[in-house]
């Protein structure tokens, strides 16, 4: 009988709202989570609660983007794999290129990754494969940004999401790329080039170990229509925030998928694919951020 494995999985923490000082306003509740964090030795200082994961058989923890600015996700990302005792898978979200250029921050955060002694893999673009428990597991990441076809699949429709996202996201205001702004179309042509890293590399897998390799892909943003909050699906800004590739799940079979940035936690399945995230949000502004709880994902 094959073991399962268990997978922690979780992003959108946003540990920029907890450096420093902490929230401007911090709530009862969030004072009593610092509290409880400091009280334990080792437990990373931001975040949510991950004491109880301890012992529990984890095997991999993963982090699907905005966990703080730069480099400091990735310097979280060590500390939770030091005080868990498992290593760390973490993708780079939008907000972890805030104030950056994404051009000298992909490889920032790989050097940053690589000088952890193998306890963090950053993935853009890569792959990677744990031998656990007597199954190989092939992680493949990348941020992946999206398309912009959520609300439409003509050209008129594509141009208008992309206008509304250059004009309505703080991204394009915020991030630099190639000596400018970070542009919508910049974040397509990201998300393209990810879309067709990820067909390769599935492809390659499969043809290197047949069909039952185990993949797991890690986004940022997210794969299905469904990944946006109920009250957000039609919005001018819902096409940011994920892509309709529930043609590649199906094509693609992979084991699972987990992504970020939408904030919305959720679980569902395309034929044998898992799919899930597990999306804190913004401390002491979005409800129930500071009583996250990681999702344990069992394959």
């Amino acid at each position: 009988m094959t073991e399962k494995l268990k997978i922690v999985a979780m992003s959108d923490l946003h540990n920029e709202f907890e450096r420093e000082g902490g929230p401007g306003d911090p709530s009862p509740a969030w004072l009593d989570l610092q509290r409880k964090r400091q009280a334990i030795e080792g437990h990373p200082h931001v975040g949510p609660m991950l004491d109880h994961l301890r012992g529990e058989g984890v095997d991999l923890v993963i982090l699907a983007g905005d966990i703080d600015l730069e480099d400091h996700g990735v310097a979280y990302a060590d500390r939770v794999s030091s005080f868990l005792g498992v290593p760390v898978v973490y993708v780079m979200g939008n907000h972890e290129a805030y104030g950056a250029d994404l051009d000298n921050l992909v490889p920032h955060l790989r050097a940053a990754a690589g000088a952890t002694g193998g306890r963090v893999a950053f993935l853009e673009n890569d792959s990677m494969f744990f031998d656990i428990k007597g199954r190989r597991i092939h992680l493949l990441g990348c941020c992946l940004f999206t398309d912009y076809r959520l609300n439409g699949n003509g050209e008129a429709d594509i141009s208008l999401a992309m206008l509304d996202a250059g004009s309505g996201l703080n991204d394009h205001f915020h991030i630099r790329m190639r000596g400018s702004l970070f542009s919508p179309a910049m974040a397509r042509e990201i998300h393209d080039g990810s879309r067709a890293w990820l067909a390769r590399e599935t492809a390659r897998i499969r043809s290197a170990e047949g069909d039952e390799a185990e993949i797991v892909l890690v986004t940022h943003h997210a794969p299905i229509p469904e990944a946006n909050a109920p009250d957000y699906r039609g919005n001018r800004l819902a096409p940011a925030f994920a892509s309709d590739m529930r043609a590649e799940i199906a094509e693609w079979r992979p084991t699972a998928w987990i992504w970020g940035h939408t904030h919305w936690t959720m679980e569902a399945a395309i034929g044998q694919t898992k799919l899930l995230s597990s999306q804190r949000g913004y401390v002491c502004i979005e409800p129930g951020a500071e009583s996250f709880v990681p999702t344990v994902v069992e394959l």
